[in-house]
């Protein structure tokens, strides 16, 4: 296993930024700790995995907080145990894969044979104050969030997230779900092909669009302002919110205001 640790040079909520080529992130967001901290692991104790964890970076300018990890290069497949299942996933695939054989998580055969690398994910252990920000930047790393945050910002290719709560959310992906339990400012979320969802939608402004995902938005009294919610192929939900200015489209979906 490679490990590493960055810890905020000041007390109080941050604004941080993490960037992560792929793997996961888990944030947790306390009232009872006053320093952030990052930790960034990989169980390989070598090879792309470990040397992209030795080679993170951080910096701090007041109260913004940065950790980037380098981008793996070549070829790469992800691969992760998780009791008696292995998952893999291909990343940054250059060239053709095809009549590759994968024995044990090692390719032994094929055009690509030679270039592609196995390698397990990074995982990215997030703690921080109440009160604070994130902005995360990925290819292909998933992130949960417990607890409430101001403002959030995420931006992935193939990964997707969820968070308790947030004040405000600028999000966008390929291919994953963007789900908040709380919104309680401004969301703007897009995806091709996940799904959208805010449990409790408390702001003034929205705006929802994907290509075949479902969208759903529950208001609540507090609530004003305009909520667009547009997709291709998915249903559309807006409940309670008739007192809101709702513009819901889908061109094959169902669409279900109340």
């Amino acid at each position: 296993m490679t490990e590493r640790t960055f810890v905020s040079q000041s007390a109080g909520p941050v604004v941080l930024g993490l960037g992560l080529p792929m793997g996961s992130v888990t944030v947790q967001v306390l009232d009872s700790i006053t320093t952030a901290r990052v930790e960034l692991r990989t169980a390989d104790p070598s090879g792309p995995a470990a040397d992209a964890v030795s080679r993170a970076r951080s910096s701090q300018d007041g109260q913004a907080f940065a950790v980037e990890v380098p981008e793996i290069p070549g070829n790469v497949i992800t691969q992760s145990f998780r009791g008696n299942r292995v998952t893999q996933s291909m990343h940054t695939v250059y060239g053709s894969v095809t009549g590759i054989t994968i024995v044990n998580g090692r390719i032994i055969n094929g055009g690509s044979a030679d270039t592609m690398t196995t390698v397990s994910p990074i995982e990215a252990r997030v703690i921080l104050p109440l009160g604070s920000s994130l902005a995360v930047v990925s290819q292909s790393a998933d992130t949960v969030v417990h607890g409430e945050l101001d403002r959030m910002e995420f931006r992935s290719v193939s990964g997707g997230m969820r968070a308790d709560g947030v004040r405000s959310l600028t999000a966008s992906t390929t291919s994953g779900d963007i789900i908040t339990g709380r919104v309680a400012d401004r969301i703007t979320a897009r995806s091709v092909s996940g799904s959208l969802a805010v449990n409790i939608y408390s702001g003034c402004a929205a705006e929802l669009d994907t290509t075949s995902g479902n969208v759903s938005v529950r208001a609540t009294s507090a609530a004003y302002g305009a909520v667009h919610a547009n997709s291709v192929s998915g249903d559309v939900n807006i409940s309670a919110g008739n007192h809101l200015r709702v513009s819901a489209r889908s061109v094959s979906g169902r669409v279900c205001t109340r």
